[in-house]
C-alpha cells in the first residue's frame, strides 16, 4: 500500500478525533460531512494504492474504504450517543431546553417555546441566585445549632429572654408585617456604612437602568406601526411584547439574586464582627458597622431590604406599564388599519399582553419572597453571635 496514501488517511483519522468533541453541540446536523470527508480520504487513499501498486493493493484499498465507512458509522452512533446523554444531563441540571430540529410536516410554537425558555426561575439559577440562598440556609441552620446549645447551658431566666429576643428579631423580618414604629423610626433612613460604597449603590443602579430600559423599549412605538399592514403590525407588537417581557425577567431576577447577594453579606459581616476578624482580607465580606443591639441589627437589615424590594417592585411595574403602552399603541393602529381595509382585529395580541403582565406580577411575588427568605435566615444569626458578647 503506498505510503502517500497511508498519510492520507492517518490525516484524517486525527482530524476526525481531534475534531469530534468540539462538534458534538452540533453533532447531528454536521455528520454527513464527518462521513463525506473519511469517505473521500479513503477514496484517495484507493486510487493511490492501485496507483503504486496492483491487484492486491486495489483490493487491500476496497476493503480499507468499506472499514472506514463502517468505522465512520459506528463512530457517529457514539458521539450521537454521548451528545444525546450530555444534553440530557443539561437540561436535568439547568432545566434549559436545547433547540432541536424541526421535523418535516411537524409545526413548533415559537410562542411556547418563547415561554418555556424564559423563566424567573431559570434566569435566577443563571444569576447564581440559588447557591447564594443555600448559603444563607446553611448559616441560619449552623447558628440555630450553636444558639440552642449555648441555650441549654443558661439558666431559666436567661432562656426566657434569648427566646424573647429571637422572636423579636423574627418579627422584625417579617416584611409583610408592621412592627413597633419607634424602634422602626429610630432606624429610619439609616445604612449600613461600608468600606465599598459602589456595592451599596450597586442595586439602585440596576432598577434606574432597568426602568430607563423598559420605557426605551416602549417609547415611540405608535411611530413604528404608522403605515403598517395589519399583518406587519401584529408581528411587531408581538415582537416587542415578546422583547419587554424577555427583558423584564432577566432584569427582576438579576436584581433578585443581588438583593440576596446583599443580605448574605450582611449575614456574613455580623459574623466576621462577632469574631472580631473584621480585618481579615476577605472579599465576601463587606466592611460594615452595626450597633451592638440585635434589634438595632435587626431594623436596619429590615429597612436595606424593604429598600430593595421596592426597588424590585418599581422595576416589574414598569415593563407591566412598557407592555401596556404597546398594547394600547397596537390597539390605535390596527383599528386605523381595519377601518381602511376591513381587517378584523386579532385577540391574541392583547391576550399575549395580559399574560406576560400577569407573568410579572408572579415574577415580583417570587422575587419579594425571596428576598423574605433571606432575611429570616439571618434570624438565628443575630441571636447565636450577641450570645457571643454576652
Amino acid at each position: 500500500m503506498g505510503v502517500q496514501g497511508l498519510k492520507v488517511f492517518d490525516s484524517s483519522v486525527e482530524t476526525f478525533a481531534s475534531g469530534a468533541w468540539s462538534a458534538l453541540g452540533n453533532a447531528w446536523r454536521g455528520s454527513t460531512d464527518f462521513v463525506q470527508r473519511l469517505e473521500n480520504s479513503a477514496s484517495n487513499l484507493s486510487g493511490s494504492a492501485q496507483h503504486d501498486g496492483p491487484g492486491a493493493a486495489g483490493s487491500n484499498a476496497s476493503s480499507l474504504l468499506e472499514t472506514g465507512k463502517a468505522f465512520t458509522a459506528k463512530g457517529m452512533q457514539v458521539l450521537e450517543y454521548v451528545g444525546k446523554e450530555t444534553m440530557d444531563l443539561l437540561i436535568s441540571e439547568t432545566g434549559i431546553e436545547v433547540e432541536k430540529d424541526k421535523k418535516e410536516g411537524e409545526e413548533q410554537n415559537d410562542e411556547d417555546q418563547l415561554l418555556e425558555e424564559v423563566t424567573f426561575d431559570r434566569c435566577f439559577y443563571i444569576y447564581g441566585g440559588p447557591e447564594q440562598l443555600e448559603e444563607l440556609e446553611a448559616l441560619s441552620s449552623h447558628y440555630a445549632l450553636l444558639f440552642n446549645r449555648r441555650k441549654a447551658k443558661l439558666s431559666a431566666e436567661q432562656k426566657s429572654v434569648y427566646d424573647g429576643k429571637l422572636k423579636e428579631v423574627q418579627q422584625i423580618f417579617n416584611l409583610s408585617t408592621e412592627v413597633d414604629r419607634s424602634n422602626a423610626d429610630s432606624n429610619k433612613g439609616k445604612t449600613i456604612k461600608t468600606g465599598n460604597e459602589g456595592s451599596s449603590d450597586e442595586m439602585k443602579n440596576l432598577h434606574d437602568s432597568s426602568v430607563g430600559k423598559a420605557a426605551e423599549m416602549a417609547a415611540g412605538f405608535t411611530n413604528a406601526l404608522t403605515g403598517l399592514a395589519a399583518n406587519d403590525i401584529i408581528q411587531r407588537t408581538t415582537a416587542r411584547l415578546d422583547s419587554l417581557h424577555s427583558e423584564g425577567v432577566h432584569r427582576l431576577s438579576e436584581m433578585c439574586c443581588f438583593a440576596v447577594s446583599q443580605i448574605l453579606m450582611f449575614g456574613k459581616s455580623i459574623i466576621s464582627r462577632a469574631n472580631k476578624t473584621e480585618d481579615e482580607a476577605d472579599d465576601d465580606k463587606m466592611n460594615m458597622e452595626w450597633p451592638e443591639d440585635v434589634s438595632a441589627k435587626a431594623n436596619i437589615i429590615r429597612i436595606n431590604a424593604q429598600t430593595m424590594i421596592g426597588y424590585v417592585e418599581a422595576v416589574s411595574n414598569s415593563f407591566i406599564t412598557g407592555i401596556s403602552d404597546v398594547t394600547e399603541a397596537y390597539q390605535a393602529s390596527i383599528k386605523a388599519a381595519a377601518e381602511s381595509h376591513s381587517v378584523v382585529p386579532q385577540t391574541t395580541v392583547q391576550e399575549k399582553a395580559s399574560a406576560f403582565s400577569e407573568h410579572l406580577r408572579a415574577d415580583q411575588a417570587t422575587a419579594i419572597c425571596k428576598i423574605q427568605d433571606g432575611v429570616q435566615f439571618l434570624a438565628h444569626v443575630l441571636i447565636s453571635t450577641s450570645m457571643n458578647a454576652a
